[in-house]
């Protein structure tokens, strides 16, 4: 029998980028903004993370080494952080309106975000971006999956540290307070 956990992940990753690309970026102009350099460098190690992490069942030579089994109980649990995880970066994303902006920046009439997801974390796209990520490369089980998470973890935490340098610049002690109340990536945790 057929096990339709990729066609499941798959769906889910197609759902989540059509969401993205159909939601409008903020016009407005920019008051801070992330260099090119660091635009750049950040975004080809997301997509190359991203990029193994859903190549990760075609990869060849080391890349292909098995690190879980295709258990459907590893499938499932997989496929069910897929489905939360996207979720979450959808409902915070909506939350945000139009505060949201892809790339790393302030820009003017700015508000700060404290309801919803953001009461829990303060970057919930983030969180649900890296809980997808883990579960698909969960799911493909395989060393360039593992590789990939790493990579894509790795570039949205460096963007979420940019961001949050910009925040407390623009917000202050606000900003300081949310800090210190709220965590970072995973409730309770950091």
């Amino acid at each position: 029998m057929p096990k339709p956990y990729w066609e499941i992940i798959s769906g889910c990753w197609v759902v989540f980028w059509v969401y993205w690309s159909l939601n409008p970026r903020r016009l407005h102009a920019s008051k801070l903004q992330a260099s090119l350099i660091f635009t750049i460098i950040n975004t080809a190690l997301f997509y190359i993370g991203f990029a193994l992490v859903l190549l990760g069942r075609v990869v060849i030579g080391p890349l292909a080494l098995r690190l879980t089994s295709d258990a459907i109980p590893v499938e499932i649990v997989g496929t069910t952080l897929v489905i939360t995880g996207v979720a979450l970066a959808i409902w915070s994303r909506r939350v945000l309106g139009v505060n949201w902006s892809g790339a790393v920046r302030i820009t003017q009439g700015q508000r700060l975000v404290r309801d919803g997801p953001y009461a829990i974390v303060r970057n919930p796209i983030y969180s649900g971006m890296v809980l997808a990520i883990f579960g698909t490369a969960l799911v493909a089980g395989t060393l360039g999956a593992l590789l990939g998470f790493i990579l894509a973890s790795a570039s949205l935490w460096r963007k979420g540290r940019m961001e949050e340098r910009f925040l407390l610049a623009e917000f202050g002690e606000e900003y300081a307070v949310y800090q210190r109340d709220v965590k970072f990536l995973i409730p309770f945790v950091v």
